[in-house]
């Protein structure tokens, strides 16, 4: 059964198992942009829902570049569009996102992007229709893309949906390691909208609830879940998208995007290795490395939820989410065999790039605790070996350009 809600953030939200039957009718009369990939237009059927004359973009690939989001823009100015429809994963809500703020110059859009430009106020309105769960971009206002290899944020008011449609019928078909890695970027985002020092009553309520849903079902569900938990994992998704959009998220996911960017690590899985060495970090803080100024407090009280949430009193909570990570994706996780970059003297100092792209993300902000460089990089050195293929795959990381 469908429900629709106003966001707490002015979003109009429409939810539940039935919603999309809503899409059309949203759509109808309207000059509509839909960015999608083509797999996504395929298995919604959207030949049979879409106005006539509506145009679609699909030239973007996960974890897409700003290149690529500012041809989406370029495409729905020059199409002059009022309706920019966003529909799949992530990847292609971001775009969808980029393309209805961006402007079409590529020296603006920078500047948007950077936060030293307004978005352009003429901008269409824009509908996200979340394929997967775990993401929660449906009601944040900020955009993942990639300059490169490195990770920037479009993060704007203006990159925030006027309607979101979260249908779980609609992720019924993600196979069991998408499912779960989306999965583990929600348990990601609730945990540590938990403990950033950003949080609010409200962004704490949002994340546990989102946690209180989505821990039964990573516990307890089959190989793939079945109806009512993928109803369970869009709600949840949905919620922990609201705690992050109050306080962003926090150092699993900054040192996750090196990871997914040089081997190929899906994000979701990437913050929640990162959450395996950062969990203890956190636990074991002194007064002195505490970072959020409301005190040790309530960063202690931040780690006794989670204990609660995960029903580890008493337990080693790191060995509960690798416990939980290994039930449910197997390795290989990436690509843990890297070239030697050129200049590179050791065969570690890839180590090196990785750590200190991670910490130059804004995202390590949030982190309730000081986090030296030594500390990142021992993290990263116990999950490694964990990625590492034994089947030969080509190394990702890619060489210096």
């Amino acid at each position: 059964m469908s429900s629709s809600a106003r966001d707490g953030g002015g979003i109009a939200l429409l939810a539940g198992r039935g919603s999309f039957e809503k899409v059309p009718s949203l759509c109808a009369g309207r000059r509509v942009l839909v960015i999608a990939s083509a797999g996504a237009l395929q298995r919604s059927r959207a030949i049979t829902w879409l106005p006539t004359d509506a145009r679609t973009f699909t030239a973007f690939r996960p974890n897409p570049t700003v290149a690529q989001a500012l041809a989406a823009a370029q495409f729905c100015r020059s199409s002059g569009v009022d309706l920019v429809v966003g529909l799949g994963g992530g990847s292609a809500l971001d775009v969808a996102k980029a393309g209805r703020v961006l402007p079409a110059d590529a020296h603006d859009a920078d500047e948007v992007i950077a936060g030293r430009r307004p978005a352009p106020a003429d901008r269409p309105e824009l509908l996200l229709v979340p394929t997967t769960a775990g993401t929660g971009s449906e009601v944040t206002s900020f955009a993942t893309l990639y300059q490169g290899y490195r990770k920037v944020s479009l993060d704007t008011p203006a990159a925030r949906a006027d309607i979101a449609v979260v249908d779980p019928a609609l992720t019924e078909t993600c196979p069991p390691r998408l499912t779960w890695t989306c999965a583990f970027d929600c348990l990601a985002h609730a945990m540590e909208s938990l403990w950033s020092v950003r949080s609010s009553a409200r962004s704490r309520e949002w994340a546990v609830a989102a946690l209180r849903m989505l821990i039964p079902v990573l516990t307890d569900a089959d190989d793939l879940p079945d109806t009512a938990e993928r109803d369970t994992l869009s709600r949840a998704a949905t919620l922990a998208g609201r705690a992050i959009g109050i306080t962003r998220t926090t150092a699993a996911h900054a040192m996750s995007y090196p990871l997914t960017a040089h081997l190929g690590v899906p994000h979701g899985l990437a913050c929640a290795l990162n959450l395996t060495w950062l969990v203890p970090l956190v636990e074991t803080a002194q007064p002195e490395q505490v970072t959020d100024e409301r005190g040790p407090a309530v960063v202690r009280e931040a780690v006794d939820t989670l204990r609660i949430a995960f029903n580890a009193q008493g337990m080693d909570l790191a060995s509960v989410l690798r416990a939980m990570i290994g039930r449910r994706v197997e390795p290989p996780y990436g690509d843990a065999r890297c070239p030697r970059r050129p200049g590179a003297r050791t065969d570690d100092a890839w180590i090196d790039l990785l750590v200190a792209e991670g910490m130059s993300s804004n995202r390590m902000t949030g982190t309730p605790v000081r986090l030296e460089r030594w500390q990142v990089r021992a993290g990263l050195e116990t999950i490694l070996p964990v990625m590492r293929s034994a089947g030969g795959h080509q190394a990702r990381l890619r060489q210096a350009r």
